[in-house]
């Protein structure tokens, strides 16, 4: 049970994805906007909305047995973040709940790229985003570099797992 986020979570992921899909996997996750996801306003703030997104990644990588950073026998490695966009178009108040959708549409052996989505209470898409990722090695004392992303990341990114709920 995962209380501290107030998350639950549906994985929806296709076996077989036809080349014209206009995405690899999909994942959503249900959300709470918090307190301390508001301006003085109390709407959401706009960094929120990339932490939303960003907690549905984290989600999505667990569920299919990865983590944001990983470990070999060579040291560390990860995913860290070479562009980030955002588009609000009606922005959800606290204690809200929202669906945020993510779509992975692009693994091209160094970059991932997710889509998201977030949906408020009626379903309309109120936020759009997007994440583009290179695959990294961190080594100690030195700066992070690109590497090819393991056959292991890839096949669990682009497998199918079993229905999965977090609550």
């Amino acid at each position: 049970m995962i209380c501290w986020c107030y998350l639950q979570t549906r994985v929806l992921i296709r076996d077989v994805v036809p080349e014209s899909s206009p995405f690899i996997a999909q994942f959503e996750l249900i959300r709470e906007v918090r307190l301390v996801d508001t301006d003085s306003t109390g709407f959401a703030h706009f960094s929120s909305y990339v932490r939303m997104m960003e907690e549905t990644e984290y989600a999505f990588l667990r569920s299919r047995g990865l983590r944001v950073v990983l470990y070999d026998e060579r040291g560390t490695m990860g995913f860290p973040r070479l562009h980030v966009s955002i588009n609000i178009f009606d922005p959800v108040r606290f204690g809200e709940q929202v669906l945020v959708k993510l779509k992975l549409t692009e693994l091209d052996g160094k970059q991932i790229t997710y889509r998201f989505d977030i949906c408020n209470q009626a379903g309309e898409v109120v936020v759009q985003g997007e994440f583009r990722a290179a695959f990294c090695r961190f080594p100690d004392g030195d700066s992070p570099f690109a590497i090819l992303i393991p056959d292991f990341v890839t096949a669990a990114l682009t497998t199918a797992p079993e229905f999965i709920t977090e609550v």
